[in-house]
């Protein structure tokens, strides 16, 4: 059973210059010959009978975070489809065309396509398919993607905890033009399944995806904190700056004894511009009372650990 919808239309869009896969049938409008199909550089063979042409600069609608990697995996995908056109991208494909945080460890970079129980084998390349008795998909800039509830099932057996939290707590948020999806949908596909592997792991997972989360490490520092015995602090809770008149938000915080703890990226010390509105923004809430405590991935977290443990036991 198929079910989809569009997606995208309502999300800020930008359109940038990438060639059209075309098949063997294209060759009249396109003015290509077999021979200069066969023998021109220009031409690449993406699958067999499906090619893109290098010198192809058509618009092509995408997220405003697009980049070089998500233009090839696009391709990939809507060339193939011209071959089967009952498929949609899932898995891995899925993941990172939604700008959802795969784990580096992941290195399996095959297309993977998903079709309903009826899709015919597919034995090609590089392609993997999926089936499944009920299909769930939305058209995400033109490319009909597996939707995030269901997408979430199919690489929760293949992820720990942490991992699926962080694609969770992703496909909620606001980041990468999200959200993707809500909590109570991801529960919503859960309970409509009766047969699902790993269900225990997911309904630990969903129990702990927060929104407004801003990057995979806020979510690890978060799971951290939780798993070692601590309440579990609040995503970016507000503190009202008097002096600015401004709200400020750290990654984490425990409110009622005005403690903050911040995940400090490499970006934090290598930009300039960043490193000076930390700076700024740890004053601004020294002077309303907050501690903050800082973590990075070269922290000790033991040590860390006993000073968040001081902290809360006062």
């Amino acid at each position: 059973m198929w079910s989809g919808m569009t997606h995208w239309h309502s999300q800020p869009i930008i359109f940038q210059n990438a060639p059209r896969p075309f098949t063997r049938s294209d060759l009249g409008s396109r003015r290509i010959t077999a021979h200069a199909l066969k023998t021109n550089s220009r031409y690449v063979r993406v699958f067999t009978n499906v090619w893109i042409d290098r010198d192809d600069d058509s618009a092509m609608p995408t997220p405003l975070w697009a980049g070089t990697t998500w233009l090839r995996e696009a391709t990939r995908l809507s060339g193939f489809r011209l071959l089967r056109s009952d498929v949609v991208g899932t898995l891995w494909t899925a993941a990172r065309l939604y700008g959802l945080p795969v784990p580096n460890r992941i290195r399996d970079y095959a297309l993977h396509i998903a079709g309903d129980a009826t899709c015919i084998r597919i034995s090609r390349p590089g392609v993997v398919l999926h089936r499944h008795q009920r299909l769930n998909y939305y058209d995400f800039f033109d490319l009909p993607l597996l939707a995030v509830p269901h997408l979430l099932i199919e690489v929760a057996p293949f992820l720990d905890i942490s991992e699926l939290v962080q694609i969770g707590d992703a496909a909620v948020s606001t980041r990468f033009s999200g959200p993707r999806t809500s909590v109570e949908q991801l529960r919503a596909e859960l309970l409509s399944r009766k047969q699902v592997r790993n269900r225990r792991l997911l309904e630990h997972a969903i129990s702990l995806i927060r929104p407004a989360v801003d990057s995979p490490r806020e979510t690890w520092l978060r799971l951290w904190i939780i798993n070692h015995g601590f309440p579990e602090p609040q995503v970016h809770p507000e503190v009202h700056s008097r002096i600015k008149n401004i709200a400020l938000r750290p990654d984490l915080g425990y409110p009622d004894i005005k403690l903050a703890i911040e995940y400090e990226g490499d970006h934090h010390r290598t930009s300039p511009e960043q490193f000076a509105k930390d700076i700024e923004r740890r004053q601004l809430m020294e002077a309303e009372g907050w501690t903050i405590l800082r973590v990075s991935k070269r922290t000790d977290m033991a040590a860390f650990g006993n000073l968040l443990s001081q902290h809360l036991s006062r």
